[in-house]
């Protein structure tokens, strides 16, 4: 097959996409998400042809999907509001497009020229890029016109990110430098003047198993100081958390060591911990371990979860809900308040069945 036969079939394709029904927001990272996915299973092409190559055969297997992504390319990029973001990758997703056209015919030369050509525009296209800024060029450590050597300690790149303050009454977002050679940073918020923790790392794999009543993620990422990592917990809220390989993420930690909010710094998304089994305002009014919580439970999972405005409820009580319990454990005439109203509920969920 020849490249310009694939982006035809591409750009047919294409024709057929209405990509502003769903918003150019969300059809750019849809399409930032599949390219990157593309990305990782893309075969370096082989040096030299032999019989029954795997290279080939994989380059072969991946034409139809190369196909789809570049498809959905043209299609956001035909748009006259589509971003440079989409414009690059686009000419990535192209460029690989090439690439296993030639390996598939066997044109290794050409194969091997456009997967270079590739790389460079992957790298060029994704955003963390734009976070990393490097250092100004420090003087000659040897000066030739006065013959004078000097110790110079080249400062490390930086980069500037948007974090949340995870700490429970506060949820400030603020500017926070890091250095990427490091994978672990304290900060202190300088709203609530309270510590907290960030682990860094670029996104390599998500794995999401939906449960009855919650989501547990798996997160492999490589450190930006060199090794690898999992991450695993359980989610509550139901909240989607857009992400793509080589995103940069945050995991956010107070001093405690909880884990309470996700931010992916590639695309500004964050993700707040709901532990599976938080109800906070009935954990508050009743206690840990009452008979009324598995009534609410039920509501959240069998009601609410079941529509796009329950999910949403959820959501936000979720984001607001641990603080709002506090509030109300504090002051204990509200919380007689706040049992009274949750018992006239619950009474009407066990009329209801949900108990």
């Amino acid at each position: 097959m020849q490249p310009e036969e694939l982006f035809q079939a591409a750009q047919a394709r294409a024709a057929q996409m209405d990509v502003r029904r769903q918003g150019m927001a969300a059809a750019l990272e849809r399409l930032r998400a599949d390219a990157s996915a593309l990305f990782a299973r893309i075969p370096e092409p082989p040096l030299y042809k032999r019989a029954d190559d795997p290279a080939q055969k994989a380059a072969e297997a991946l034409l139809p999907e190369a196909e789809k992504v570049l498809a959905m390319a043209f299609a956001v990029t035909s748009e006259p509001e589509a971003p440079a973001a989409a414009h690059g990758i686009r000419a990535a997703v192209q460029a690989h497009a090439e690439a296993l056209c030639h390996t598939v015919s066997g044109r290794l030369t050409e194969a091997e020229t456009s997967w270079r050509k590739a790389l460079e525009l992957e790298r060029a296209a994704h955003p963390t890029r734009s976070l990393m800024s490097a250092p100004p060029a420090p003087p000659p450590v040897f000066n030739k016109a006065t013959g004078q050597s000097r110790y110079d300690p080249r400062e490390a790149p930086h980069a500037k990110v948007k974090l949340v303050c995870p700490n429970t009454g506060c949820k400030r977002i603020g500017d926070y430098d890091f250095t990427p050679s490091h994978a672990y940073h304290r900060y202190v918020c300088p709203a609530c003047n309270t510590p907290f923790m960030a682990y860094f790392g670029e996104l390599r794999s998500l794995e999401v198993e939906a449960l009855s009543s919650s989501n547990r993620y798996h997160f492999t990422v490589d450190e930006l100081g060199g090794s690898s990592a999992r991450i695993d917990f359980e989610e509550a809220s139901g909240a989607e958390f857009p992400a793509a390989r080589k995103d940069l993420l945050a995991f956010l930690y107070t001093e405690a060591r909880e884990l309470k909010v996700v931010v992916n710094a590639t695309n500004g998304k964050l993700m707040w911990i709901s532990p599976a089994a938080s109800c906070f305002l009935a954990t508050a009014a009743f206690g840990e371990g009452a008979p009324e919580l598995v009534a609410f439970r039920a509501f959240r999972d069998e009601v609410l979860r079941r529509h796009g405005l329950g999910r949403a409820f959820i959501r936000g009580y979720y984001r607001h809900g641990p603080g709002l319990a506090e509030w109300v454990v504090r002051h204990p005439r509200v919380r007689t308040g706040v049992r009274g109203v949750l018992t006239l509920v619950h009474r009407g969920l066990k009329r209801s069945g949900h108990t």
